[in-house]
């Protein structure tokens, strides 16, 4: 711990500050320095004796105060309670300037307890702002602040009965609060701009809710978990929210939210943006049937059907330098090529190609594709009904997956050719460690390969017949349907049923059967139309950045295959081919290169054990075509969204809005981990942190210079103190604001909060 001096030099005045630092490294191990406490103005003297006491302490000895310089009549008076105040009063002051407590006096229900509900809603919103933990830490933290006295209530009644009751009360009328939201903003900031539509996720401490499941992470760690999808003005003012399953597809969630806006007055023909979670044709499709305005950006896979003219030759030949540098050459050649290319320049980080409104044909609409998954299930409709609805689902989701693909290579052949492979996938994925390193070994793509590895969930005497040719004419999709069933009697029975109706040669069955089953198919779908507005968009400087991070990645395995090659001539290596094989895939696994090298592994014959030699040899077609759109994007928007180009362009860029509110509320209000035990406690632990994402949002909008979390951190240490004279009676005063507290109340007008004669007139004495 050391002592810091900072020197302001105003006119003629010179000004000196202290805090108290400690060095630490960050996260990235960069050295840096934090402030353990800001000790405001110091004198001369008080600087050297701080520089003592600390001097003393590292030496571990003693520093002594000399009594003799005292006067003997000197008396201190001292404060019975310092209570956290002025971050609160100030947060108190936003909650009460948003009308937030006259909206839940409202909502919630008054009981004949004095305590109103709203009051204890907004102190646990203020704790999350300021010192966030759980229900159990709020009960004992709030009698420490001045919290009692601001909202009037007594320290003994706000326990932990009160506060899950408060919780379940606000969980119910959450819904109703959101409803009021937009209309409060619009009230006084006025109408929305753009609004932001994104989803993270919440770790839970123990078991957790139902809602809870076990799924990976934002950062990659599978754990349980929740979904919380938030919708945000173009200020970060939270407008809706949601808690969803730790499993549930964002898609499915987010739709879920324009389904619910649509149609609202407030949302009018205010764009929607969101990430390209929603950028596929089947996901536009349904955003344009809402009506809802959006902006999105295009999945890269479908970037030929929507936008064909991107100039990404005239860049293919551009490699920057391995070394960074702050003006790269090559940022301003390729920039200077897109541009040559006919693409406009809005910023030194944006250039945009305007393709105007298309219309393309997004293929089989939904309720077709719905028709033909359940076509594949009518074959097992004598199964059980519980059954049946479980055949469903999986061959929905192989119908989706991997049927195409297999049926789309000749070399697999039948459902005979499957199981051989299902077989040899199971034993190969035993030998070298790893599914994808199993179906690389096949030459199968492991969608397929994982596929496949379900057909062994038939029991052995079915497999055997599979393989015997007894299953001749039965679809691939109804063995999968097969395979769902419970192993046993009824799966033997559906195994029968699917063969005899594959072999019926009766034709008038035959036709009664190709009749009843194709009949939905036979109808021809009207094909969806979708009519978009599409913006080619180029970052010359993403363009550098991911060229350098590419060619890092080559010289990466290269280096790895040589460390590797090393280890393997040693003689002491008894490495095996099953080990090396599983190494090199978790090694391009983990850097998604799977497909861009081909992996060879050469033996060599010698008296004790056999040597192995690797060899990665990039594919240079496949590393291409993952180059190529290198520093572009396409950003899609509803035909109705009337801006510019760069306009759409930028408004996506601006979706970092939400983005933020996300960061706010992980780190500042401290979201996660939850400690709830129910769905109801869950979803009003998220309402407060919304709340206190507000209140932020708002500090952080009235200050120039600082930030929420560094006013909330300099306020902090401006307490209300406590007195009691001589006849016993409490006073209270207001520690003597710093300079930099001055500045932050003069700048929100708040100034009144730390004079001692309005204090002593508005607060009580507890």
């Amino acid at each position: 711990m050391n002592l810091h001096i900072s020197r302001v030099r105003r006119g003629a005045t010179v000004y000196v500050y202290g805090q108290l630092v400690e060095s630490h490294r960050r996260a990235d191990g960069m050295p840096t320095q934090k402030v353990i406490a800001n000790l405001g103005r110091l004198s001369e003297i008080e600087i050297e004796n701080f520089r003592l006491a600390l001097d003393a302490s590292r030496r571990g000895t003693r520093v002594f105060l000399d009594k003799r310089q005292l006067p003997s009549t000197t008396q201190f008076a001292k404060p019975t309670h310092n209570l956290r105040y002025l971050d609160l009063a100030v947060l108190l002051e936003l909650w009460s300037e948003w009308g937030l407590g006259k909206i839940l006096d409202a909502l919630l229900p008054r009981t004949a307890a004095e305590i109103r509900p709203s009051d204890v809603v907004a102190a646990l919103t203020l704790q999350r702002c300021v010192d966030p933990g759980s229900k159990l830490h709020a009960e004992r933290w709030f009698p420490t602040t001045a919290l009692p006295e601001l909202l009037r209530i007594d320290p003994d009644q706000f326990n932990n009965t009160r506060l899950h009751r408060v919780l379940d009360e606000l969980e119910k009328v959450t819904p109703s609060l959101m409803q009021r939201l937009p209309s409060l903003y619009r009230t006084q900031q006025g109408e929305f701009t753009a609004m932001y539509l994104d989803i993270t996720d919440a770790r839970f401490v123990g078991h957790g809710p139902a809602l809870a499941e076990k799924a990976k992470t934002k950062e990659g760690v599978i754990e349980r978990k929740i979904g919380i999808v938030l919708l945000c003005n173009d200020r970060g003012y939270p407008v809706r929210w949601q808690v969803i399953g730790g499993k549930c597809p964002e898609p499915a969630a987010m739709h879920e939210i324009f389904d619910e806006i649509r149609g609202l007055e407030w949302v009018g023909e205010v764009p929607v943006v969101c990430d390209r979670a929603m950028g596929c044709s089947a996901e536009i499709a349904k955003l344009l049937s809402t009506g809802v305005r959006f902006v999105t950006a295009l999945r890269s896979n479908e970037w030929g059907s929507y936008a064909p003219e991107i100039p990404a030759a005239c860049i293919g030949d551009l490699q920057p330098a391995p070394e960074e540098s702050p003006n790269d050459p090559c940022v301003t050649e390729a920039a200077g090529r897109v541009m040559a290319a006919g693409m406009q320049r809005v910023s030194s980080t944006l250039y945009v190609f305007d393709l105007g409104v298309i219309e393309r044909d997004a293929g089989v609409p939904a309720m077709a594709e719905v028709a033909q998954v359940e076509v594949a299930q009518v074959e097992v409709a004598q199964v059980e009904v519980a059954q049946v609805e479980a055949a469903q689902v999986e061959a929905a989701q192989v119908e989706a997956a991997q049927v195409e693909a297999f049926h789309g290579n000749t070399r697999y052949g039948d459902v005979r050719r499957a199981m051989m492979l299902a077989r040899q996938i199971a034993a190969d994925q035993g030998f070298v460690g790893s599914l994808n390193g199993a179906a690389r070994r096949l030459g199968l793509n492991p969608g397929v390969a994982k596929s496949f590895r379900k057909l062994l969930k038939l029991g052995l005497d079915l497999q055997q017949q599979v393989i015997d040719g007894h299953a001749h004419g039965v679809s691939l999709a109804r063995l999968y349907a097969v395979a769902k069933l419970p192993e046993g009697e009824v799966q033997r029975a559906a195994f029968d049923r699917a063969r005899s109706a594959s072999s019926t040669t009766t034709s008038s069955k035959r036709t009664r059967s190709v009749t009843a089953i194709t009949t939905p198919l036979e109808r021809p779908a009207e094909p969806v139309r979708l009519r978009v507005r599409a913006v080619v968009a180029f970052n010359p400087e993403l363009f550098v950045d991911q060229r350098r991070k590419a060619q890092k990645q080559l010289v990466d395995v290269q280096l790895f295959v040589r460390e590797l090659n090393d280890r393997l001539a040693r003689p002491r290596s008894r490495r095996a081919r099953r080990d090396i094989e599983a190494e090199l895939d978790r090694m391009l696994r983990r850097r998604n290169l799977l497909d861009a090298f081909k992996i060879r592994i050469d033996e060599q014959q010698t008296p004790t054990t056999p040597r192995y030699q690797v060899h990665a040899e990039l594919d240079v077609v496949q590393w291409q075509r993952r180059r190529r759109h290198d520093g572009f994007s396409v950003i899609i928007a509803h035909p109705a969204v009337v801006r510019t180009a760069g306009d759409i362009c930028q408004l996506y860029r601006a979706k970092d809005a939400v983005e933020k509110d996300f960061q706010i509320i992980k780190s500042l209000v401290r979201l996660r981990p939850i400690w709830h035990h129910t769905d109801a406690k869950v979803r009003a632990h998220v309402t407060l942190c919304m709340l206190a994402l507000l209140l932020e949002r708002t500090l952080n909008e009235r200050l120039k210079h600082v930030s929420a979390e560094q006013a909330i951190e300099t306020l902090s240490t401006c307490c209300l103190n406590r007195f009691q004279d001589t006849h016993g009676e409490s006073h209270y005063l207001v520690t003597q604001p710093d300079d930099a507290q001055q500045a932050l109340l003069r700048e929100l007008k708040l100034t009144s909060l730390a004079k001692d004669n309005d204090v002593i007139e508005r607060l009580r004495p507890r």
